[in-house]
C-alpha cells in the first residue's frame, strides 16, 4: 500500500449508473518478496521474469533497478490480451521520455507491441513526460499524471474485445473504445514494450503481473505488494 484509498472512481459507471465493480484473480504475479539478487519468481513460484537484455540489479525482497548502465529489459508470459495487467514502479524523474507521437516508438512501462494493428497495447510514457494508454496503431491517450514526479505510482491496464482503461493509483484517468482484431499478446514487456530496446524506461520496478478479472458494479484493485 503505498497511502491511498483502493476504490477507484470511474468515469464510464456501471449498470445503473453506479461504479463498476471488479473481482480479480491472479494469474501470475512477481511480487517484492520475491525479488532475488540473481532473478525473480512469480508467486506461485512456477515462473522466472525473463532478463531480455542488459544486466539484472536488483536489492532483494525490495526491488528491481533499470538504469542507463544497466540496460535491463525484462518480460513474463501472459495468458492473452483481455486482462488486468498491473506495475508498482517508480520512474527516475530526470528520465528524458522518446519524443513520438506513435505509441510502439515510445518509453514503455508495461506492453507488448506487435506488428500492424494486432490485440496489443500498452502503459508508456508520453513524450512530455505523462503516464499514457498506447493503442491501435499508433494511438497515444495522455493522463494528466506525471511519470516523472519522483513518487510511486500503481499502474492498472483493464482490457475488453471492445475497451481499455488505464487506472492510475486507483483512479481511473483513460478509457477507450477499441474493437481488437489480430492475434492476442503473450509476452508482456516490463519498462520496455518488448520490441524495441529503445523503449527502455529508467527506474525502480517493486512488483508486476496480471489477472483475470469479473465487472459487476465497485471496485478494488488488487495489492501489489
Amino acid at each position: 500500500m503505498i497511502g491511498y484509498t483502493r476504490v477507484a472512481t470511474s468515469s464510464g459507471g456501471g449498470g445503473g449508473g453506479g461504479t463498476p465493480t471488479f473481482t480479480f484473480t491472479p494469474i501470475k504475479v512477481f511480487e517484492s518478496s520475491g525479488i532475488g539478487a540473481s532473478s525473480w519468481t512469480s508467486s506461485d513460484g512456477q515462473t522466472t521474469m525473463t532478463v531480455d537484455g542488459g544486466t539484472y540489479s536488483a536489492s532483494a525482497g525490495s526491488l528491481v533497478e533499470v538504469n542507463a548502465t544497466n540496460q535491463l529489459r525484462m518480460s513474463f508470459p501472459i495468458s492473452g490480451s483481455y486482462y488486468a495487467f498491473g506495475i508498482k514502479c517508480r520512474v527516475d524523474p530526470d528520465f528524458t521520455p522518446i519524443n513520438t507521437n506513435q505509441w510502439y516508438s515510445a518509453s514503455a512501462i508495461l506492453a507488448q507491441e506487435m506488428p500492424d494493428v494486432q490485440r496489443d497495447y500498452g502503459i508508456i510514457i508520453d513524450k512530455n513526460g505523462y503516464f499514457a494508454l498506447g493503442w491501435s496503431g499508433s494511438d497515444i491517450t495522455s493522463s494528466s499524471v506525471s511519470a516523472l514526479d519522483g513518487n510511486v505510482h500503481e499502474l492498472f491496464m483493464l482490457a475488453t474485445s471492445t475497451q481499455i482503461k488505464l487506472i492510475i493509483d486507483g483512479n481511473e484517468e483513460v478509457s477507450v473504445d477499441k474493437i481488437m482484431g489480430g492475434s492476442n499478446m503473450s509476452t508482456m514487456g516490463v519498462f520496455w514494450n518488448k520490441n524495441g530496446q529503445n523503449s527502455r524506461v529508467n527506474g525502480e520496478i517493486y512488483s508486476v503481473g496480471h489477472w483475470s478479472y469479473t465487472m459487476t458494479v465497485t471496485y478494488d484493485l488488487p495489492d501489489l505488494l
